[in-house]
């Protein structure tokens, strides 16, 4: 018996980009290369432990890679490898895409503020 092949559209892309700090991360990283506490003061609201643990899966996934630099203190760059320079065309078209509907995305931004937690359940 022959089991029918179930195609899941953008399953593993999304299973490697799980996380909408890493999006931000490569966006940045398209456009130069960046020190931690560049990236971390680039994004809003991370702290640090996450930030590391997302730049190590990054890495790991062949994303960004880390240059080391000898010397003290230690200095750490991070750049975007040919792989993550991939997803360059998506998120330009991410950050195109909200700053042409920044109105409404901060009117349903404040809305979903005001609204109740019990409204979604």
């Amino acid at each position: 018996m022959s089991q029918k092949k179930i195609n899941y559209p953008l399953k593993n892309t999304l299973n490697l980009l799980d996380n909408r700090f890493k999006f931000e991360i490569i966006f940045y990283l398209t456009q130069n290369k960046m020190r931690f506490g560049e990236i971390k003061s680039s994004l809003l609201h991370i702290n640090q432990q996450l930030l590391a643990k997302l730049l190590k899966q990054l890495e790991k996934d062949k994303l960004i890679k880390k240059k080391e630099f000898k010397g003290f203190p230690k200095k750490v760059e991070y750049s975007i490898t040919f792989f993550g320079l991939l997803f360059k065309p998506l998120v330009d078209n991410m950050h195109k895409w909200e700053e042409k509907n920044k109105k409404t995305l901060l009117k349903n931004i404040n809305k979903k503020n005001s609204d109740s937690l019990y409204d979604y359940y």
